[in-house]
């Protein structure tokens, strides 16, 4: 099978990860593999790091003539079958036009992935899309719930929930850390619906805590990093932060977590980082919403708070922190949940079947 992935983010974040994953799995599992990005160095770098070489496109959505009339050449020159995944609408109709413009359009299958918990527009060009799909993909019951909130015009058995799931190596070995430190861990893109600004609101209530440290993985853009960096030192709690910006391989951090956190403030289409944690044994606090809710059971699996509610994420951090064996507890539930509802065999199997349709 011929799979060419289309990713017009210019961060890398959980549905860059969401690809990298796959493009490997499917590389593994003998399938041609390319990727088109738009040339960006924060996410070529680590599809170039993987083994494979980007291609490069406008990928501009509808006002972009220039992108479909590529696309269209390549699969032309691509043997049959090919699908075409798109992972957001802009994308998915430059796939749609492209394909159009193909010598043999019934060749090519064009699927999508729905990473976001969004009402869908009903607008001519929208629902012109939906109609185009031979298949459309949600992250989470949550996701394809709000997405049919208004009543698009598409045909719903060309949808389907497939929960994500992450690779993560059984091997990994945790960084090492001080003795008697108490590390919190966020991994993530830095930006505000991540909800790092009530994180660091939380540890500020969590001084009384011998060892808690807080490190935090992840790269943003300088708008949404300095007022965190300015809002750390005025709560007081810049010497209890270690921000690291992006890793190349941040298993070893995760796995040495005490506790993980997952502070959204919106309704997370997932929580891809949740079941990271979780299959590392890592207790895990998360905001209750969207995709969270689908992955926790809670206070068996992990703890579950209001969003932008600091009071409330620091009452849960303090009730992990303070006691060892609801750490233990919860971890270990939270590795037996994910192997068995969130495995990536059981995921990659899901969306092959997707792709032969």
């Amino acid at each position: 099978m011929n799979v060419i992935h289309l990713v017009s983010n210019t961060m890398w974040g959980g549905g860059e990860r969401y690809v990298l994953d796959l493009c490997n799995a499917l590389r593994a599992d003998g399938h041609s593999v390319a990727v088109v990005t738009r040339g960006k160095k924060s996410v070529d770098t680590r599809f170039a790091e993987a083994g494979f070489k980007p291609g490069r496109l406008p990928l501009r959505g509808s006002w972009d003539i220039i992108s479909p009339i590529m696309l269209a050449r390549v699969l032309n020159r691509t043997g049959a079958p090919v699908v075409v995944h798109a992972h957001n609408f802009k994308d998915a109709d430059v796939a749609l036009r492209a394909r159009k413009l193909c010598r043999q359009p019934g060749d090519v299958r064009v699927v999508m992935t729905r990473h976001l918990v969004k009402a869908a527009k009903n607008d001519r060009l929208h629902n012109g899309i939906y109609n185009g799909l031979d298949r459309m993909i949600f992250v989470s019951d949550a996701a394809m719930r709000e997405f049919l909130s208004t009543s698009p015009d598409i045909d719903r058995k060309k949808l389907q929930v497939v929960h994500n799931a992450s690779v993560t190596d059984k091997g990994v070995t945790p960084t090492a850390k001080p003795d008697g430190e108490l590390r919190l861990v966020f991994a993530g893109r830095i930006s505000p619906e991540k909800g790092v600004e009530v994180l660091l609101h939380s540890l500020a209530r969590l001084t009384d805590i011998p060892g808690l440290k807080l490190y935090i993985a992840g790269e943003g853009r300088g708008r949404d990093v300095l007022p965190l960096l300015n809002l750390a030192r005025r709560l007081g709690v810049d010497s209890r932060v270690e921000w690291l910006g992006m890793l190349n391989d941040v298993a070893p951090l995760m796995a040495s977590a005490d506790i993980g956190v997952m502070p959204s403030v919106w309704k997370e289409p997932f929580g891809l980082v949740l079941t990271e944690f979780m299959s590392l044994g890592v207790p895990v606090v998360a905001t209750a919403g969207g995709g969270p809710s689908e992955i926790i059971a809670d206070g068996e699996s992990g703890l579950l708070v209001p969003p932008s509610d600091p009071v409330a994420l620091a009452d849960a951090i303090r009730r992990l922190a303070s006691d060892a064996a609801l750490r233990k507890a919860t971890g270990e539930k939270g590795r037996e949940t994910v192997a068995e509802k969130f495995s990536y065999s059981r995921f990659y199997d899901q969306i092959l079947d997707n792709y032969r349709g």
